[in-house]
C-alpha cells in the first residue's frame, strides 16, 4: 500500500487560515464587567511564616471558595479545622522548592501580567456570546509544579508555576515529558483557562460515547476557545509546534481516511478513545510526526465546516447540539 502520510516542512505562517470567521469581528459591548483576576499566590506568600494561622485565616475569609479548594484540592493538606493544618501550610510556604517557584513566578508574571488582559478580553467575548452563562472568578496559585488548572462552578484557577516556559530547568528535573513542557509557556495560559471553563459549562453528552462523538465534542470546545481568542494562532491554542500544525494541515485527508478505513470513528473502546483524544507525544495509530490529539483537530475542522455551512446557527446554538453525528452530517465534511 502506498504510504499516504506526508512529512510537512512548510512554515506554519504560510498555512494557518487567514480568513476571518464570522464571529471574530464581534466586539464586546461597553459595560461588561471585567472578570476578576485574583493573584492568590501574592497574598499567600506575603504572610510571614510565624503569622501563618492569623494571616491565612484572614485570607480564607477574603477568598472563602478558593482558599478551601486550594488547601483541600490543590495542595491537599486537609481541612482548616484539622490539628496539623497550619503546620502543613507553613511547611508548604517555606519549602525550598516552593519558594523558588514563587520567585520565578514573581519574575515571569509581575502585577498586571500580559495574560491578564487577554483573559479579561476572552471572558468579555464569552459574556457577549453567552449572556445567560455564569462568569467565573479567575485565580492564580502556586502548587510546587503539581497542577496546571483547577475548576469549580464559580471559578477557574491556574497554577502559574506550570507556565514558566518550556526551557524551565525544574520541569526536566521533575521528569515532565518534553511534549508537555512545550505547552508550559505563558502564552498558553489564556486558551487553557478558557478551555477549562468551557469544559465545565458545556459537559460532554455521553449517551453515545464513541470516538466520533469525542472528536466533535472536543472540536466544539476548541472552536469556542478560538472564537474567544480570535487573534491567537491555531497552533498555540491547540498546543502544537509549528511543524506539528503543518503536518496536520498536510495530512488532514490521510488522517480522515485512516479513521474510516480502520473503522475507528464508531469505536466505543474507552482505551482506544483515550489514546487518541488525550494528550500524548503523538496520536496513537498516526506517524510520530503527528501531535497528540490530532483527531481533536479533525473534530475542530468538522465543526468549522458545520458553522460555515449553517450560518443561521450561532455559538449558543452550536453548543446546544449534542447529537454529534448530526454535526458531522450537516458539515458535509470531506477533506
Amino acid at each position: 500500500m502506498i504510504n499516504r502520510w506526508i512529512v510537512a516542512v512548510v512554515s506554519v505562517l504560510a498555512i494557518q487560515s487567514c480568513k476571518q470567521d464570522r464571529f471574530d469581528s464581534v466586539k464586546p459591548p461597553k459595560g461588561i464587567d471585567p472578570v476578576p483576576i485574583i493573584r492568590f499566590e501574592k497574598d499567600l506568600f506575603s504572610i510571614a511564616p510565624e503569622s501563618i494561622e492569623s494571616g491565612y485565616s484572614e485570607l480564607a475569609k477574603k477568598y472563602p471558595n478558593f482558599s478551601k479548594l486550594f488547601t483541600e484540592g490543590i495542595i491537599r493538606i486537609g481541612k482548616s479545622d484539622s490539628p496539623d493544618f497550619y503546620n502543613y501550610l507553613k511547611m508548604f510556604i517555606t519549602d525550598t522548592m516552593v519558594q523558588n517557584a514563587n520567585r520565578m513566578v514573581s519574575k515571569t508574571f509581575p502585577t498586571n501580567a500580559s495574560f491578564e488582559d487577554e483573559v479579561r478580553g476572552a471572558f468579555a467575548r464569552y459574556a457577549t456570546f453567552f449572556p445567560q452563562k455564569p462568569i467565573p472568578g479567575v485565580y492564580t496559585f502556586i502548587s510546587g509544579y503539581n497542577l496546571s488548572l483547577a475548576v469549580d462552578d464559580s471559578l477557574v484557577a491556574v497554577g502559574l508555576d506550570r507556565y514558566l516556559g518550556k526551557n524551565t530547568t525544574q520541569y526536566s528535573l521533575l521528569g515532565i515529558p518534553l511534549y508537555q513542557q512545550y505547552k508550559m509557556q505563558p502564552a498558553k495560559i489564556p486558551s487553557d483557562i478558557m478551555r477549562a471553563w468551557l469544559y465545565n459549562v458545556f459537559p460532554f453528552h455521553d449517551s453515545l460515547n464513541n470516538l466520533l462523538s469525542n472528536m466533535i465534542y472536543e472540536g466544539q470546545i476548541m472552536y469556542l476557545t478560538k472564537r474567544m481568542l480570535p487573534h491567537q494562532p491555531d497552533s498555540l491554542i491547540f498546543g502544537f509546534t509549528p511543524q506539528q500544525y503543518s503536518w496536520c494541515v498536510k495530512n488532514e485527508k490521510a488522517m480522515w481516511t485512516h479513521l474510516i478505513e480502520n473503522k475507528l470513528l464508531f469505536t466505543t473502546n474507552t482505551v482506544d478513545i483515550n489514546k487518541m483524544v488525550n494528550d500524548a507525544p503523538f496520536t496513537s495509530g498516526f506517524p510520530q510526526e503527528s501531535p497528540g490529539r490530532a483527531v481533536v483537530w479533525i473534530g475542530y475542522r468538522i465543526v468549522e465546516r458545520f458553522m460555515e455551512r449553517n450560518e443561521n446557527i450561532d455559538l449558543s446554538g452550536l453548543m446546544n447540539i449534542n447529537n454529534y453525528q448530526e454535526i458531522l452530517n450537516k458539515s458535509r465534511y470531506k477533506p
